[in-house]
Protein backbone atom coordinates (compact mmCIF):
# COMPACT_ATOMS: atom_id res chain seq x y z
CA UNK A 1 0.00 0.00 0.00
CA UNK A 2 1.37 2.94 -1.18
CA UNK A 3 0.95 5.55 1.65
CA UNK A 4 0.42 9.00 -0.21
CA UNK A 5 -2.51 7.20 -1.97
CA UNK A 6 -3.82 5.84 1.47
CA UNK A 7 -3.25 9.57 2.77
CA UNK A 8 -4.95 11.19 -0.25
CA UNK A 9 -8.42 8.75 0.04
CA UNK A 10 -8.45 9.17 4.08
CA UNK A 11 -8.36 13.24 3.45
CA UNK A 12 -10.60 13.26 0.51
CA UNK A 13 -12.76 11.30 3.39
CA UNK A 14 -12.43 13.73 5.72
CA UNK A 15 -13.51 16.69 3.88
CA UNK A 16 -16.62 15.31 2.29
CA UNK A 17 -18.19 14.76 5.81
CA UNK A 18 -16.79 18.37 6.70
CA UNK A 19 -14.33 17.16 9.70
CA UNK A 20 -11.09 18.95 10.71
CA UNK A 21 -8.37 16.91 11.29
CA UNK A 22 -8.65 17.42 14.92
CA UNK A 23 -12.08 16.49 14.61
CA UNK A 24 -11.42 13.30 13.69
CA UNK A 25 -8.13 12.92 15.74
CA UNK A 26 -10.52 13.50 18.77
CA UNK A 27 -12.81 10.99 17.40
CA UNK A 28 -10.11 7.97 16.98
CA UNK A 29 -8.65 9.77 20.53
CA UNK A 30 -5.57 10.35 18.49
CA UNK A 31 -3.24 13.49 17.93
CA UNK A 32 -3.92 15.78 15.04
CA UNK A 33 -0.50 15.43 14.02
CA UNK A 34 -0.95 11.82 13.78
CA UNK A 35 -3.93 12.26 11.22
CA UNK A 36 -1.51 14.87 9.42
CA UNK A 37 1.08 12.22 9.15
CA UNK A 38 -1.46 9.63 7.66
CA UNK A 39 -2.73 12.42 5.31
CA UNK A 40 0.88 13.57 3.57
CA UNK A 41 1.73 10.14 2.97
CA UNK A 42 4.92 10.39 6.09
CA UNK A 43 3.63 7.25 8.21
CA UNK A 44 0.86 4.45 8.12
CA UNK A 45 -1.52 3.98 10.63
CA UNK A 46 -1.78 0.47 12.28
CA UNK A 47 -4.50 -1.51 11.13
CA UNK A 48 -6.44 -1.13 14.28
CA UNK A 49 -6.36 2.32 14.00
CA UNK A 50 -7.36 2.98 10.23
CA UNK A 51 -10.36 0.53 10.86
CA UNK A 52 -11.64 3.49 13.39
CA UNK A 53 -11.06 5.84 11.09
CA UNK A 54 -12.60 4.02 8.16
CA UNK A 55 -15.85 3.63 10.57
CA UNK A 56 -15.71 7.25 11.64
CA UNK A 57 -15.53 8.33 7.90
CA UNK A 58 -18.23 5.79 7.15
CA UNK A 59 -15.94 4.12 4.45
CA UNK A 60 -15.51 0.32 4.56
CA UNK A 61 -11.99 -0.39 5.71
CA UNK A 62 -11.28 -2.05 2.19
CA UNK A 63 -11.74 1.71 0.17
CA UNK A 64 -8.70 2.70 2.05
CA UNK A 65 -6.65 -0.43 1.14
CA UNK A 66 -7.67 -1.04 -2.33
CA UNK A 67 -4.99 0.71 -5.17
Amino acid sequence: MDAKKLGKKIKLARVELDLTQIDLAKIINAKQKSISRYENGVSMPSLQTLVKIAKVLKKPTAYFLDE
